[in-house]
């Protein structure tokens, strides 16, 4: 996959600035755009089940999707997309080597490469949906929002063999690697369906989030 440009509207609302960034930190900003495009290898997997309704709750591809949140999230679907996207390990370098540079450089090459791992969802998922016309799509749903476990992560990994096909795996805490990754659950369906709560409504950190704070928030 292909990313030509940064969305810097979303990677510089990421950086909270107090005021419309100067001369300088334009030039700045175009030094890491170009440094981490030149890096990233930007790349998804995903795969598709049938939703099988069990004794123990709603289950994809053999893995039990445990939680309350989860459940109401795919309420109505009939099946399931499992979404695995990376900017690969390239996007640490960049943000570890402008980081050495200048801790500027490092935090706005963070933010944009934050903002380009949404742009690699939401293109993999206008490819995923152009595959499914005439049906209805969920928001993406991720392991760690609300009461969905985020020691799913493991077993999501697994069924997408995510670790051969894009080189992703985790940490003893379940945290990706590299850390521009991103797992989802998107739900289908054949109907028109509720896409549900989305953003502050399911986050953990709401009560403490320094966007709330400021009035904004960190997603549209």
């Amino acid at each position: 996959m292909n990313i030509s440009h940064v969305d810097r509207v979303q990677a510089f609302r990421y950086l909270r600035l107090p005021s419309e960034p100067d001369a300088h930190f334009l030039e700045m900003a175009d030094v890491c755009e170009k440094q981490l495009l030149s890096m990233i290898s930007p790349k998804y997997v995903y795969r598709i089940f049938p939703i099988v309704q069990t004794e123990n709750g709603i289950s994809g591809g053999g893995l039990l999707l445990r939680g309350n949140d989860i459940a109401n999230h795919l309420k109505g679907c009939s099946q399931v997309i499992f979404l695995c996207a990376t900017l690969s390990a390239g996007a640490d370098r960049a943000i570890r080597q402008s980081s050495a540079s200048d801790i500027l450089s490092g935090m706005i090459t963070d933010t944009m490469a934050n903002a380009v791992i949404e742009q690699v969802c939401d293109n993999a998922e206008q490819e995923i949906f152009a595959t499914l016309p005439s049906h209805y799509f969920t928001w993406r749903f991720s392991a760690g929002y609300g009461d969905f476990p985020l020691d799913t992560q493991a077993d999501f990994l697994k069924v997408l063999n995510a670790e051969k096909r894009l080189g992703v795996t985790l940490s003893e805490s379940d945290l990706l690697i590299p850390t521009k990754t991103v797992t989802a659950v998107i739900g289908v369906s054949e109907t028109p369906i509720s896409k549900g709560k989305k953003g502050c409504a399911i986050c953990n950190l709401s009560e403490k989030c320094p966007y709330r704070a400021k009035g904004v928030h960190c997603h549209d």
